[in-house]
């Protein structure tokens, strides 16, 4: 019974208790509103993407412009949200990359590895947009562009499907 009245006694009950209520974070919230913009988005650009399939013409930019600026805006918006949450551990990030490896996908680089995807994203799209009103573009310039966004797209579904555990 003297054992039950010690101080160092109720010092590990206090600590057990404190420690034993505690949860170890190893990756942000699953976000389901992320998931439906990525979702609604990932559809509208390969939409866009069918719907330019056999290259454009600088001269009819200007038709194609509200649809470069919406998946520019929706991406930058995306980032703004994923950018919002904790960064995840690193033991939740080589999980996530070793699945990506084993489907052949680039691993994710940077501390928000869904924010760092849309960023990726809004700036190819941008450089897209900005090649489109220059100079139009080529068939095989279209097929590099929207395989390097099909590349980010493929790293950031991913990761919030991850999160979704």
């Amino acid at each position: 019974m003297k054992a039950l009245s010690s101080p160092l006694f109720y010092l590990w009950l206090l600590s057990f208790l404190f420690f034993s209520s505690c949860q170890v974070t190893l990756a942000p919230a699953y976000d389901q509103a992320i998931v439906d913009k990525v979702t609604v988005n990932s559809e509208l650009a390969m939409r866009f993407f069918a719907q330019v399939d056999g290259g454009t013409e600088s001269d009819t930019f200007t038709l194609r412009e509200p649809i470069y600026n919406q998946l520019i805006g929706s991406f930058e918006s995306l980032k703004l949200q994923a950018k919002a949450r904790p960064v995840p551990e690193n033991a939740a990030l080589d999980k996530i990359n070793a699945l990506l490896a084993s489907k052949g996908t680039s691993p994710i680089a940077g501390d928000y590895p869904s924010a760092f995807a849309f960023d990726q994203i809004a700036a190819t799209f941008a450089k897209m947009k900005n090649t489109d009103k220059t100079q139009g573009l080529k068939p095989v310039v279209l097929e590099a562009f929207k395989g390097q966004i099909e590349i980010y797209l493929d790293q950031a579904i991913t990761y919030e499907g991850f999160l979704k555990r």
